[in-house]
């Protein structure tokens, strides 16, 4: 038996972890956010430095905000969100997502260069010609009016890796996101997580949308921070540069605090073992590191409760992976089980339809991998730190 086929094994598969979940053909709102506003209205949403709110409190707040912007524009209309207040980034975000606006949101000022590029026709929060301030535009009477939701039309826009364009997400994709993320990670009502940067990039995104589709708490660690922050959370997110900067390459900046079942710490290529395990040991529970990009969403990912130091992880929920032939960057048919090592082939449900990096619903990574035989991913090449 090939090693790519012993890999796929359900013996080999974390137990309660679906290979590949259901997506509904609905808002992502809807399966996220509201949801959790109906079945537990008082449970806490997110935890910023003003206190908790409530899935019932942001859930309403949404509606209005979305019912304000169609009062002022029409569906497809871009939005630029320039929010450094948590709760106001998100329920903008979220609004944005209510009526299938397409959303760029930053937890500063964005640069008028970035802004013009984007073309935006109303800016939250923002200076300029354009610019509204949420407060005022929570408060305008709006349009209730209900429209048949377009699944694949463009929501939120993030910058491409080599910042040259924007890469767009829809409801099908930031569905995906939120329904794996949430069975990989066995998120459920009584999850607290700890985002370190704002939902802006595709790991802190997914994150979030991956605990309001289970109901989970979201603590808010950006920008100033939390006057209280928490004694104890199940999982704190942030990037590799992030946890670098914050934990091993400086005292750490937030007080020390008991991690449950680990850091999920973003990176978009090889990573260093050593530091792994010295930020490990600097916040004293295990690393585990999610592959990802924003053309990609996250695709791979160490499970809490299976991975190794020098491995990446497995495919999370409803993300195949073959390897590419460096020929001509096709996907090969013979599999991992027949490769020492090639380029990483990504073909997922959390990528952006349409995206330049797309060619019969496979991505190039540009990442070289090889696969054991458990099925556990392991990255080569530049980058690593």
């Amino acid at each position: 038996m090939g090693k790519g086929a012993l890999g796929q094994l359900a013996a080999y598969w974390p137990e309660d972890t679906a290979r590949y979940a259901h997506v509904p053909l609905k808002r992502v709102g809807e399966i996220t956010l509201h949801a959790s506003a109906a079945t537990t209205p008082e449970n806490a949403a997110l935890v910023t430095s003003s206190g908790a709110v409530s899935y019932a409190q942001i859930s309403e707040n949404v509606k209005k905000l979305a019912a304000s912007l169609r009062g002022r524009l029409q569906k497809g209309s871009r939005v630029a969100i320039a929010l450094a207040e948590p709760l106001e980034l998100v329920t903008a975000l979220f609004a944005c997502f209510e009526t299938e606006m397409l959303a760029y949101a930053s937890a500063g000022e964005i640069p008028e260069s970035t802004l013009g590029l984007f073309g935006a026709d109303l800016a939250l929060g923002q200076s300029g010609e354009k610019a509204v301030e949420f407060a005022a535009l929570l408060a305008e009477p709006g349009s209730e009016k209900s429209e048949r939701p377009d699944f694949k039309k463009p929501l939120v826009a993030f910058a491409k890796p080599d910042r040259s364009g924007e890469i767009l997400h829809n409801h099908k994709t930031l569905a995906a996101k939120a329904i794996a993320v949430g069975s990989f990670f066995m998120i459920d009502a009584e999850t607290q997580i700890l985002l370190l940067d704002p939902p802006t990039d595709w790991l802190s995104l997914a994150m979030l949308l991956g605990a309001w589709q289970r109901g989970g708490t979201v603590w808010a660690g950006w920008g100033t921070g939390l006057a209280n922050p928490p004694e104890r959370v199940d999982y704190l997110v942030t990037s590799w540069a992030g946890a670098m900067q914050r934990f091993v390459d400086a005292p750490p900046r937030i007080p020390r605090l008991r991690i449950g079942a680990g850091a999920l710490v973003g990176v978009e290529g090889p990573f260093s073992v050593s530091g792994r395990r010295r930020l490990a040991r600097r916040l004293g529970t295990p690393v585990l590191t999610v592959l990802g990009r924003n053309d990609l969403g996250p695709v791979i990912a160490s499970h809490p409760t299976w991975f190794l130091d020098d491995a990446v992880g497995i495919p999370l929920p409803n993300v195949d992976t073959r390897p590419l032939n460096p020929a001509n960057g096709e996907p090969l048919n013979i599999g991992w089980d027949a490769v020492e090592s090639a380029e990483l082939g990504i073909k997922s449900a959390h990528a952006p339809a349409g995206g330049t990096l797309v060619a019969d619903n496979w991505i190039r990574t540009g990442i070289t991998a090889e696969i054991d035989p458990t099925g556990l991913y392991f990255l080569y090449g530049s980058g690593s730190r």
